[in-house]
């Protein structure tokens, strides 16, 4: 795409406001918008999708506002900590309240969501701004999410991780992961059944095809603190072959890394979120669901290919189109004649009300017609308007499709249950796929480019001089050619995707298929092309680098520290600029073994936890500090000298002063700063269950344990936290709700040596307020 000027699109484009036909429409406000689309209508009339008496309630919630949803995230003790100060703070207080003499309905948890983790409530966002009865609970939902505490995620969207099963030990891959919330749900289910501190051996690689929407997963990543993930950027259809190295003296062929779980949550053309999408009603077409198809094939087709034996794979899409679901499906199981199966969940998450899947349905043409079979669509202008329409859009034969228990798959409509629309399928692999389904993929596109000829009838010759028009194969579905592609990185791959939920499909292979567990497939016509993703300089970033504990610097921060040998010292990691390092981070064994064996096939955007970050303290006793994120993971394993046991007013003095004194703080606490040398890194932790017989107790009850990272200085200690979860601490231990734009700076006259102001040096520069993020730290 050529790159536009500061006066926008030119000639008959956007500017500004919608175009249609080149004529500029009037701006409509929100509740103008036409929430209705005769096609539409026509369409799922047609697919009986739901009952005929039933469908006026259906469209008329599918007009109606989504609820708010959200998902309580973290740790489990921590998450049940968010829960009980929903339930015994917040919602007896909202029982309690009215807007204009209408009672408020306060939240309430989805019945169908584990542990009461899940959360919907139907207050307008207006009132919940703008009343100043609900003002606080507003401002807990912003601070929770803000920390990561609590996830903005619509209900629905929660559904296909809870049937993926995740244990500690399971590699996972997550294919089109971006923005990240089901990935969120990944990443704690491998951390659900492990102790604190301990780590699983188990991995999850969240995976996106833009890289900017890569970036913006690890954001999210951030905020869940696991060594365990891996976000990377590939097309979801071509994601690279992972060899394990070859056994020494072994004649065999290296075996494909394949993965106990596989979540697809593909592109697609979202029909299904018309009531947070307003603008789906009046942009929908049915060719949208033609474009994405053979994308979304080629993708779980992919994910077969890297799921192990007996794994576990889920599909899902938020459309209801079966073009996009039961045709996917029906066709990929079909494909490979046995070796996936649909799993019956129906005794699972018994809460969740949902509807089988469909064996039947009508594609629509683009003049409006409707039609049970490819044969059935007209042949016209020698073929051409069947040539738009695969018979992979329409389902198999009865017997075949009773076969497949198509009715296996589960369809979720919005009148259901007060949600948005949604697709899932569960799929089980019961033996391996090898390279012979490649062949198999080859043939059927042959047969349907034979078929299609005859349709046409003769076609001229085209021109072949260069090499590029030479090497251009046909796609298996007889759409066109396929453009050259260089052969880079000896694998077989499909079209490149653009954007990972919104993409125009272009082409696609030969074979059907993106790889084989076989090994080296005949890849001299489906060449794989990685795609660049460090095109914008501003975003390149310099690779990853293991560091050794044994010497250099890291050996000096783990000594002063006294981490020992009971954390692996083989996942420390940064990114080496100019023979320097600023930053620490910290990734599993099995996320270390990953990246080495992978070399550059695995385009890795981000990984690990930070864990130390190198300060700018003149005259401190460590170069590295003690980073938030990683307090939690390095706490077992920190020598006890830079542990502080806290009171509860040690907790509440630090909390309430930011930078206490000394002296404010309890003389036990005193004698054990005393003994750790100024200008370190130290931890105060606050473990609840020590505490059950205090007379003060904090304003929520706590049961996890709190970790802060502080600054030990001369005459006082600093919080070294986020800022976003400094106010969401203050807000469960003390009650208060905190402002993070307003809140004054540190008291500068606890900052003093020997009854002078401290020097500049004394406290980073990064804290001078006491809500200073770690991310503003001055570490890369």
């Amino acid at each position: 795409m050529g790159r536009r000027g500061r006066g926008g699109f030119k000639g008959k484009g956007r500017k500004n406001g919608e175009h249609v036909n080149g004529e500029r429409q009037a701006y409509k406000k929100f509740e103008d918008l036409r929430r209705d689309n005769d096609n539409f209508r026509k369409y799922y009339i047609a697919q009986r999708i739901v009952d005929e008496d039933e469908f006026p309630v259906f469209m008329e919630t599918m007009r109606t506002i989504l609820p708010t949803n959200f998902r309580i995230t973290g740790s489990r003790q921590q998450a049940m900590d968010i829960r009980e100060q929903i339930m015994h703070e917040f919602i007896p207080f909202i029982k309690e309240t009215s807007i204009d003499g209408a009672e408020i309905e306060p939240p309430h948890p989805l019945e169908w969501y584990p542990n009461n983790f899940g959360w919907q409530f139907t207050i307008p966002r207006i009132a919940l701004k703008k009343s100043k009865e609900l003002s606080k609970f507003h401002a807990f939902l912003v601070t929770e999410t803000e920390v990561g505490n609590i996830s903005r995620q619509e209900a629905v969207s929660m559904v296909p991780p809870l049937f993926l099963d995740v244990q500690p030990d399971h590699f996972v891959l997550d294919m089109c992961a971006a923005p990240g919330s089901k990935t969120a749900q990944l990443i704690e289910a491998l951390h659900a059944g492990s102790a604190e501190g301990q780590i699983p051996k188990g991995l999850v690689i969240a995976n996106d095809a833009d890289y900017k929407r890569a970036c913006m997963l690890v954001h999210q990543m951030n905020r869940l603190n696991s060594p365990n993930i891996v976000v990377t950027n590939h097309s979801g259809e071509r994601f690279p072959n992972i060899y394990k190295p070859a056994l020494q003296g072994s004649a065999s062929k290296r075996e494909i890394v394949q993965f106990d779980r596989i979540l697809c949550d593909v592109p697609c053309s979202g029909d299904g979120t018309t009531r947070k999408n307003v603008r789906v009603w009046e942009k929908w077409r049915p060719e949208d669901a033609h474009s994405l198809n053979p994308l979304q094939t080629k993708i779980l087709q992919r994910a077969a290919y890297l799921l192990k034996t007996g794994g576990r794979l889920v599909y899902s899409t938020c459309s209801l189109n079966p073009v996009e679901n039961e045709a996917v499906i029906a066709h990929v199981l079909d494909h490979f004649e046995g070796a996936l199966r649909l799993v019956d969940v129906s005794d699972q998450l018994p809460g969740l009300k949902r509807r089988p899947g469909l064996n039947t349905w009508k594609v629509m043409t683009r003049d409006g017609s409707l039609h049970e079979s490819f044969d059935a669509v007209p042949t016209e202008e020698g073929g051409r308007g069947r040539r738009k329409y695969m018979p992979k859009f329409f389902p198999l034969a009865k017997e075949r499709m009773d076969d497949l228990h198509i009715e296996r798959c589960m369809r979720i409509y919005p009148h259901m249950q007060n949600t948005g629309g949604f697709f899932v399928a569960v799929l089980e692999k019961t033996a391996s796929i090898s390279i012979d389904e490649g062949k198999k993929a080859a043939a059927e596109a042959e047969n349907f480019v034979a078929m299609m000829d005859v349709i046409r009838g003769p076609r001229p010759l085209l021109p072949s001089s260069s090499a590029e028009t030479r090497a251009a194969v046909t796609d298996n579905d007889g759409a066109g050619p396929k453009r050259h592609v260089e052969d880079t990185d000896s694998e077989s791959a499909c079209v490149e995707a653009g954007d990972a939920k919104r993409v125009k499909v272009v082409g696609a292979n030969a074979s059907g298929n993106s790889g084989d567990e076989a090994g080296d497939a005949d890849k001299t016509n489906v060449p794989y092309l990685p795609d660049n993703p460090r095109e914008d300089p501003a975003l390149g970033e310099n690779p990853f680098v293991f560091l050794d504990a044994k010497e250099s610097e890291l050996k000096t921060i783990l000594d002063y520290y006294g981490i020992g040998d009971t954390i692996s010292r083989n996942g420390f990691l940064s990114r080496i600029e100019n023979g320097d390092f600023r930053t620490v981070y910290y990734v599993s064994d099995s996320v270390r073994g990953l990246m080495e064996i992978s070399g550059r096939r695995l385009r890795v955007v981000n990984t690990g936890i930070k864990v130390f970050g190198r300060n700018c303290v003149k005259g401190a006793g460590c170069a590295f500090r003690l980073v938030c994120e990683g307090v939690p993971l390095l706490l077992p394993h920190l020598s006890e000298k830079y542990v502080l046991e806290a009171s509860f007013s040690d907790l509440k003095a630090l909390l309430n002063d930011i930078n206490p004194l000394f002296t404010a703080l309890s003389p036990e606490t005193q004698e054990r700063i005393q003994a750790i040398g100024p200008s370190s890194s130290v931890v105060m932790r606050y473990d609840p269950s020590k505490h059950t017989g205090d007379e003060e107790k904090p304003y929520t009850r706590l049961t996890a344990m709190l970790a802060i990272p502080c600054w030990r200085g001369h005459a006082s200690l600093s919080v070294h936290m986020d800022k976003n979860q400094l106010c969401s601490l203050i807000q469960r231990v003390l009650g208060r709700t905190v402002n993070r734009n307003t809140v004054g700076g540190f008291k500068m006259s606890n900052n003093t040596k020997s009854g002078s102001e401290t020097p500049a040096t004394e406290t980073p520069a990064t804290d001078l307020s006491p809500l200073a993020s770690d991310a503003d730290a001055k570490t890369s």
